[in-house]
């Protein structure tokens, strides 16, 4: 997870492309007919400081995570209380400040805890304003509602998407074959009567050579989770990309065609 986008000359982050969705905005019609949509950043998940800890102990194991979680509460506690006293706390990212919402009839109003509220207010700094405009955005249609895998766990191997060790990398993982294989993510259940739907191991130097796995071949068919054994089937000396296909759309719901998701990594077989 090597990635220093604060003070230093290259912003450019090192951990892909930031993806957009784009919505349809019912307010702008013609005709009946959208003609403009709006955007929202596809946040793919929420992490704790606890999680950042391990990312931080996976570059250096001398990393004493207890001492480092100790200190974070400390420093968290002090920016806490600075900002209950009136006061503005740059904490590196940018300035935190605490802040009034709410409108006032007249300078003799009173503060109404219904109609206002208190709150913290944050201000990027100048580098994070930097590192987030150097990005470089992949644009969908959110309305798609398209599968999206977020992650990949490889129970014989140990090689977790999200959890990569200084060695490994996203561009290649490992598969075992006849061991536990855990995908999550979004509106990946596999559903619908196509024929094309199903869970893929794609063959990398064959296009025509693929093995499918069926919702029956699935330990766990849900939209945030897919589980299965790695086929027997797959070629040692071959790699493999993992491609999700399917109708579902939401609860007892398909769509008329299918849509598909192929995770970027090249797995290897063992």
């Amino acid at each position: 997870m090597k990635q220093n986008l604060i003070n230093i000359e290259d912003n450019t982050p090192k951990s892909g492309k930031l993806s957009i969705a784009l919505y349809p905005n019912q307010m702008h019609k013609t005709g009946g007919k959208v003609t403009s949509y709006y955007a929202r950043v596809v946040n793919r998940r929420k992490l704790n400081m606890e999680d950042i800890f391990n990312d931080l102990l996976s570059e250096n194991g001398s990393i004493d995570t207890a001492r480092m979680r100790k200190a974070w509460n400390t420093v968290i506690n002090a920016i806490a209380m600075r900002i209950s006293s009136g006061i503005s706390v740059d904490f590196g990212l940018g300035v935190l400040s605490p802040a009034v919402s709410g409108s006032f009839a007249s300078e003799q109003s009173e503060f109404n805890r219904s109609k206002h509220s208190i709150t913290v207010q944050y201000r990027p700094s100048q580098d994070m304003k930097n590192t987030m405009s150097s990005l470089e955005p992949v644009i969908t249609r959110g309305n798609s509602c398209r599968p999206e895998v977020i992650r990949v766990y490889d129970h014989g191997s140990r090689w977790d998407s999200t959890k990569l060790s200084e060695n490994e990398s996203l561009e290649s993982g490992k598969l075992s074959r006849g061991k536990l294989l855990i995908i999550e993510g979004k509106k990946l259940c596999i559903a619908g009567d196509e024929g094309k739907v199903g869970l893929f191991f794609d063959s990398c130097t064959d296009p025509d050579k693929s093995i499918k796995l069926g919702a029956a071949d699935l330990c766990r068919n849900q939209p945030t989770v897919l589980e299965c054994l790695v086929p027997a089937e797959l070629d040692e000396t071959d790699t493999y990309r993992l491609r999700v296909v399917t109708q579902y759309l939401s609860k007892d719901k398909c769509r008329e065609e299918h849509l598909s998701e192929t995770f970027p990594t090249v797995f290897t077989i063992q």
